[in-house]
């Protein structure tokens, strides 16, 4: 386990070098209503997590952003929300954002007009009920599947879909050591970078690799002089 640990350090310690000597590339382009990326000229990044909350992970997740100062933006199941409350109220006594990633996590593309709707109005219930700010509130698609008609509806309704710029990989079920490397290597400013904390039946629902991943990429991105911050403070005009 010990040197497990130290192999991630040395990586990160070494990615960080590399990092720090690059320039910062322009964010991607987006479409109307959609939020791919911040600006490059933030040297701030935003810091997203899909699928939560966890019994198993949540908490220690919270613990590491706080150690570093760092706010996120976590993307909740309502089925998960109604089932760990509490959770999600750590997460707003955190200073972190909490956004809408449907209720049982289905392909939305798929999904016909009303079921689409249900999933995303019941969730934003459960988030109303625990007094998550509503002004602006983001949704993530689950698997980032969007149509122009899921668009459309969010923006009738004073809403926008925040998707990322950097993929940890920790769906794949990667060691620490690999999705350091992927975030690290490829950060930027203006970068939304996303993870998973969700646990369950799913295969790679293990998170275990994300919490390990995340002792060594805070300390870095906070070393490299980046502001950690959540996705609508990464977007606002300054």
């Amino acid at each position: 386990m010990k040197k497990g640990r130290h192999l991630i350090f040395a990586l990160g310690l070494i990615v960080l070098f590399v990092m720090a000597a690059g320039m910062p590339g322009p964010a991607r382009g987006e479409q109307p209503g959609t939020i791919w990326a911040g600006p490059g000229a933030k040297h701030a990044v935003a810091i997203s997590f899909d699928d939560g909350p966890s019994s198993r992970y949540t908490l220690k997740i919270l613990a590491l952003l706080k150690q570093y100062q760092a706010h996120a933006t976590f993307f909740v199941l309502g089925c998960k929300v109604e089932k760990y409350p509490g959770l999600v109220k750590a997460m707003l006594k955190g200073g972190h954002e909490v956004g809408n990633h449907t209720y049982e996590h289905p392909r939305l593309p798929k999904c016909d007009q009303q079921a689409r709707e249900r999933e995303i109005e019941k969730t934003n219930l459960d988030l109303d009920l625990l007094g998550c700010p509503r002004e602006k509130r983001l949704l993530r698609p689950p698997y980032s599947a969007f149509d122009d008609r899921l668009v459309s509806y969010l923006a009738h309704t004073g809403r926008r879909i925040a998707l990322w710029s950097l993929d940890s990989g920790d769906w794949k079920g990667l060691d620490a050591v690999t999705i350091v490397a992927n975030v690290l290597s490829r950060v930027k400013n203006g970068s939304i970078i996303i993870f998973h904390e969700g646990d369950g039946t799913k295969k790679h629902a293990d998170r275990g690799s994300t919490v390990e991943a995340l002792k060594v990429i805070l300390p870095a991105l906070q070393e490299a002089g980046y502001q950690m911050v959540t996705i609508s403070e990464l977007v606002a005009n300054p």
